[in-house]
């Protein structure tokens, strides 16, 4: 999928040994244009990994290896205390989620309801996101809603409208099981090399240029004659030259 980047310094260099295993939705509650500008501020502290407009287009801002600042928690007891989350594996790590989570925003978006280009450009880049996450860190996001989820369930009483009663997780996650349950393109088999004497062409006949010597090889019996202009498999290359060697070593 095409992503545009756009840095944002608004991110912490790695990951603090944690490994990415939540991927998290937002809305950015304002225009993809705003949306932007705020995470490429220094001065708002925000940011997401990606961004997602209305017409489909995704920027990147945060490298997946780095921490984004979009669902910080705390360990103090205030109103981002971890200790809130709906999700109970969150509660009981007392670190910051930022550490552990990938986050998509979602802008121009009314309550997470989502333009059909924004959905679709969402679903490829989840499927990005855990293609990356493999690869990187050797870990598998689990395509369901335990771990693809709204930063409402990270921090529910700071953020409880975000994403959005109207976000689709479920015709989104449908979705993305439905392409992974596809089959892959199936490899091709390499061309199985054929013996000289089997192939043939309709064009039977040598170019001007090579017609002596396509007769000089002809009559030393380096070649049958046939197929003058196709093109040669290396089997039929190492063929040609066993038995001009053969043809050297015996004078």
């Amino acid at each position: 999928m095409e992503i545009v980047n756009r840095p944002s310094p608004n991110r912490a260099v790695g990951r603090q040994n944690q490994l990415p295993d939540f991927i998290v939705c937002h809305i950015t509650g304002g225009s993809f244009t705003s949306a932007i500008n705020t995470i490429t501020n220094p001065a708002s502290q925000v940011s997401y990994h990606f961004v997602v407009s209305r017409d489909g287009t995704v920027v990147q801002a945060v490298n997946i290896r780095d921490t984004a600042w979009a669902n910080g928690t705390t360990i103090n007891g205030d109103n981002r205390d971890n200790k809130h989350s709906t999700i109970p594996v969150i509660r009981s790590r007392r670190r910051n989620a930022n550490q552990y989570t990938v986050s998509i925003g979602f802008a121009d978006s009314s309550a997470g309801e989502l333009s059909a280009a924004q959905l679709a450009a969402g679903v490829n880049l989840v499927l990005h996101i855990r293609s990356q996450v493999k690869e990187i860190y050797g870990l598998e996001i689990p395509m369901e809603k335990s771990n693809v989820i709204g930063h409402h369930e990270i921090t529910p009483i700071t953020r409880p409208f975000c994403p959005g009663p109207r976000f689709p997780f479920g015709e989104l996650l449908q979705r993305v099981n439905e392409k992974l349950s596809q089959p892959q393109n199936p490899i091709s088999q390499p061309q199985q090399n054929i013996p000289l004497q089997q192939v043939q062409t309709p064009n039977s006949a040598p170019s001007s240029w090579a017609i002596e010597a396509w007769s000089w090889g002809k009559g030393l019996g380096l070649t049958d004659g046939t197929n003058p202009q196709g093109i040669p498999t290396r089997e039929q290359m190492i063929t040609l030259l066993h038995r001009y060697h053969l043809l050297k070593a015996t004078g």
